[in-house]
């Protein structure tokens, strides 16, 4: 069973795979693991573009959130 510590949550979305992995080395940098999801359908143009999704675990959420808020000033 996953407790809620466990789960992976979107902390932010980025328009494109680059954008998502930026954001992805800045938080590793300060010790949050992360990821993203979506980077393939983001490529399409179509009707319906994608996103990409950055994803943290929920128990690292909070500090996600503050390092990217600080970088965007």
């Amino acid at each position: 069973m996953t407790s809620q510590h466990d789960r992976l949550v979107t902390v932010t979305t980025a328009a494109d795979e680059l954008e998502g992995e930026l954001i992805v080395s800045l938080l590793k940098e300060h010790g949050i693991r992360a990821t993203t999801t979506g980077g393939l359908t983001a490529q399409f143009r179509a009707e319906a573009p994608g996103v990409v999704e950055v994803l943290v675990m929920q128990d690292q959420l909070a500090a996600a959130s503050a390092i990217i808020t600080e970088q965007n000033g």
